[in-house]
């Protein structure tokens, strides 16, 4: 049955979605409930009960089973909690130090955000006397080789456990900056070693763990943004003021946040046709929020809804994502990598790269419809990085192999033009005619794929609903897939 609960009540839920995982079935049930069939035409209405009644069938036949109820997947992004435990400790252990000596304690911090503990610990460094420099990083960033392990009659190599427990000076901070027995005296009177000491340690592991907090905070922030776009951004004012335009956007960002299907084709398209009939709805509204379209969509029909001013904050925002990605795309490309090989090799990192991969041809999609729509082709036919690609599974990439097919063209043309991270943070140039050129030598249509105009869609996707998935394959039974995520064979954390 579909939900209970008034329309503003069900509008609440949809937006508190927006920041969730919530499959498009689950997303439909709420829009029968707000009675969304009344604007829409007969084969988007026969479109939506088909799904509905499809996803009402298949909860009760999971009631039936005790073991597999709703979805398996999980509906919620994986959150660094933050480091209340770590503050904590070395909160109590700074507190110590500054009653015994009798000055005043740094403000309160959050433990959930990078920025404040920050904040809290360039006080407490300084208090103790120690470098506010990066700290030793809290795992090993040396490169370790494989050992080869035999087991019956065939063998395989896998990476050693470090030594320590914690990188490579065992998961300890680096203290020899402390003071030295004469300057605790006379900077600390009254604090005793023991106490002193202690509140380094805790102070020194705060640190470490804030470094680890805030890589932590930048990826949970592509992941959202490479999935959702601008969605977690949108105001619970503005979404609630237009039923026809929060039903479309929670039933896109529904079809954004759908997983990775394990296929050698491509992948489903998040624009079907019920999000074209509920996009062509909310801007037909009286009550139309392009604005709030605009942030998960960047069409340029819903762009020309809005002011110039509009238009140049949004810019801001996609340009802002766009350089994160950059900078995190520097940071794990190895400059002796084949970039006409973007297979995925022992040792590569390659959901980090794939995330933040996603999250800069999304900002750079975005960013080129806002540039077109402002009317800045001066700017693009100066500055147009290319498009970056995901690192392919070595299964995947055998299976395209023995279907005769070799990698996508666009990895060529990727190859062949300078680093998009290197255009974007300014050290290179990459203008519009160079990618032209680049791409007439593969024989590609640099418009039509995405290279100097943003891609676009060239097909709406029939609706359907999506599907219960291992590592990235469909299970057919419910039951089944509770028992495999009760094992940990689904990927990702609980």
């Amino acid at each position: 049955m579909p939900h209970e609960g008034s329309d503003e009540q069900i509008l609440r839920r949809l937006h508190r979605g927006l920041r969730e995982r919530r499959p498009p079935q689950d997303v439909v049930i709420d829009l029968v409930a707000l009675r969304a069939d009344r604007w829409l035409s007969a084969v988007g209405t026969r479109d939506l009960y088909a799904m509905f009644r499809h996803e009402r069938s298949r909860r009760d036949t999971a009631a039936v089973q005790v073991y597999a109820t709703g979805s398996s997947m999980p509906k919620v992004w994986r959150h660094h909690p933050g480091l209340a435990r770590a503050y904590a400790a070395a909160e109590s252990a700074v507190a110590v130090v500054t009653c015994a000596a009798g000055r005043t304690a740094p403000v309160a911090a959050d433990p959930a955000d990078p920025e404040s503990l920050g904040a809290w610990l360039a006080a407490a460094l300084a208090l103790l006397g120690l470098s506010t420099q990066e700290p030793w990083p809290a795992r090993s960033t040396m490169p370790r080789k494989t050992v080869l392990v035999t087991w019956r009659t065939w063998s395989y190599h896998r990476l050693p456990k470090p030594k320590g427990a914690r990188g490579e000076h065992g998961g300890h901070a680096d203290a020899r900056d402390r003071m030295d027995a004469a300057t605790r005296r006379e900077l600390l009177p009254g604090v005793s070693v023991r106490a002193y000491r202690r509140a380094v340690r805790s102070v020194l592991h705060l640190q470490q763990r804030t470094a680890v907090l805030a890589a932590e905070r930048d990826r949970e922030a592509s992941v959202a943004f490479g999935k959702s776009r601008l969605a977690y951004l949108i105001e619970e004012d503005e979404f609630l003021a237009c039923p026809a335009t929060a039903a479309f956007t929670a039933y896109y960002v529904a079809r954004l946040n759908m997983r990775t299907v394990f296929t050698s084709g491509s992948q489903s398209r998040p624009m079907d046709a019920l999000a074209g009939e509920l996009l062509t709805v909310a801007l037909a509204a009286p009550t139309c929020r392009p604005w709030v379209l605009a942030s998960v969509l960047t069409q340029w029909r819903i762009l020309d809804q809005l002011d110039d001013a509009q238009c140049g904050v949004l810019m801001g925002r996609y340009y802002e994502h766009l350089a994160a990605s950059a900078r995190a795309l520097r940071r794990g490309f190895d400059p002796l990598r084949d970039r006409t090989q973007m297979i995925t090799r022992m040792g590569d990192d390659s959901s980090t790269w794939n995330t933040a991969s996603r999250a800069f041809n999304q900002a750079r999609t975005g960013w080129l419809n806002l540039l077109r729509g402002l009317g800045y082709d001066d700017v693009l036919e100066a500055s147009c990085p290319g498009k970056v690609p995901a690192l392919v599974a070595a299964d995947v990439a055998a299976w395209h192999r023995l279907e005769g097919r070799e990698q996508h063209v666009d990895v060529r043309v990727w190859a062949d033009l300078p680093l998009p991270w290197d255009v974007v943070l300014g050290g290179d140039d990459c203008p519009a005619d160079l990618v032209r050129r680049t791409c007439a030598r593969r024989g590609v249509d640099p418009e039509a794929d995405g290279w100097t105009q943003p891609y676009r869609q060239g097909f709406l996707e029939l609706p359907a609903p999506a599907p219960d998935l291992v590592h990235g394959v469909a299970v057919a039974s419910p039951l089944l897939a509770g028992v495999l995520r009760r094992h940990g064979v689904f990927s990702g954390q609980s």
